[in-house]
């Protein structure tokens, strides 16, 4: 008989792929995947290796979904650079200075009045922008936390640690479905 090694099912995830900003969570996913499988494998065959084993391609299901949730990060991060938020508030003084020199002057200024309202909705879409990039990083690393403490919470069922493994092979499965909606929401 030959065994043959199992594949990783994560070896075409790379790291890489995300920014820099972003890589600690998706390097921190890969690890707690490995480390679930490593815990997995050392359990005790029965009831719960079992259960830990059905709930191992969720653990890896989770592990992608945080590296897809870095890349559309990363996609949003990069419209915000194509916005350039520093020219937009430094066009955005500039008409304003312009503008309360007219004031100052007497002069009416139409022109830059409309263009100050113009770069001022213009600002308010990239702060927009903004504000969507650090709740998605801020989420991602929230849901990357997560996924270590399901790793944990596998290692406490696995050591037969009654305390905290009493009733708890369901909330590895409940902390799973919780992880998966935080990625969803990130979508």
């Amino acid at each position: 008989m030959v065994l043959r090694r199992a594949r990783d099912p994560l070896t075409d995830l790379d790291p890489s792929r995300v920014s820099a900003g972003r890589r600690p969570d998706a390097v921190a996913a890969l690890d707690a995947a490995r480390r679930y499988d490593a815990i997995v494998g050392r359990c005790a065959p029965g009831p719960v290796r079992d259960r830990l084993e059905a709930l191992r391609t969720d653990v890896h299901a989770a592990v992608r979904e945080v590296f897809d949730a870095a890349e559309r990060t990363d996609r949003r991060a990069a419209t915000l650079g194509d916005l350039d938020p520093d020219q937009a508030t430094r066009r955005l003084k500039e008409v304003r200075r312009q503008l309360a020199r007219a004031e100052e002057d007497g002069r009416d200024a139409p022109d830059l009045r409309d263009a100050a309202e113009s770069l001022d909705r213009q600002l308010g879409s990239v702060h927009a922008v903004w504000d969507a990039v650090d709740r998605a990083a801020e989420e991602l690393h929230r849901v990357q936390l997560r996924l270590g403490e399901v790793v944990a919470l596998a290692g406490a069922l696995a050591a037969d640690l009654p305390e905290v493994a009493a009733d708890r092979i369901g909330g590895v499965a409940d902390e799973l479905q919780a992880l998966r909606l935080a990625l969803a929401e990130l979508g």
